[in-house]
């Protein structure tokens, strides 16, 4: 493996290659994109004239992923038949292409980045590669289904929605202060520093 400049206590979740950042200006291919438990990490190699490269690691820490509310700020949008990862950061939204604009590896990614940035790495599904190709062919069949029969986008309209990280309001029980965080983490009170699970 290559050397990605993990810091102390972080280690690879996920790894792929065949990925591309989007832009406004078109499609750029990465050399990889590397998930681990703190960072994603883009990495790219920049041809500089005709006999000289240089290796560039862009790392987006996760916990930057993840709004006031502790929900992390993943989606996955269709552009031009092509299955997006958007991942919108503090500074900047990060658009990553996977091969053939493929929608099972953009929802896996998805998934995984979410998990990761919420600390939850029991939640990801590394092997995935299989429902993958088997995600691509359901959302081909039902496109396929819905074009000839026009109940495109009903089976969405009726799925539940994605469960998200539940926040909980509750009083310190030092102070009695209000306390607010994700439901099970260990927050520790601003007032009088005692820490509890919410």
């Amino acid at each position: 493996m290559k050397s990605y400049n993990l810091g102390q206590g972080e280690f690879v979740v996920l790894q792929r290659s065949d990925v591309s950042l989007v832009s406004d200006e078109g499609r750029d291919p990465l050399d990889e994109v590397v998930l681990t438990n703190k960072n994603l990490i883009l990495v790219a190699t920049v041809h500089e004239g005709a006999f000289r490269s240089s290796r560039y690691l862009k790392r987006l820490p996760l916990e930057q992923a993840v709004d006031d509310m502790g929900v992390p700020r993943t989606a996955v949008t269709k552009v031009d038949n092509s299955y997006v990862l958007n991942v919108a950061f503090a500074d900047e939204t990060v658009s990553l292409c996977f091969a053939g604009g493929s929608a099972g590896a953009a929802r896996r990614w998805e998934r995984a980045v979410s998990s990761a940035a919420v600390g939850d790495l029991d939640g990801i599904d590394a092997d995935g590669e299989a429902s993958d190709t088997l995600g691509d062919l359901l959302e081909e069949t039902r496109g396929a289904f819905g074009a000839l029969f026009g109940g495109a986008g009903q089976t969405r309209k009726n799925a539940e929605p994605p469960q998200r990280p539940m926040t909980v309001t509750k009083h310190c029980v030092g102070c009695h202060a209000p306390i607010v965080g994700r439901k099970g983490s260990v927050v520790t009170c601003s007032y009088c520093d005692t820490k509890q699970t919410l």
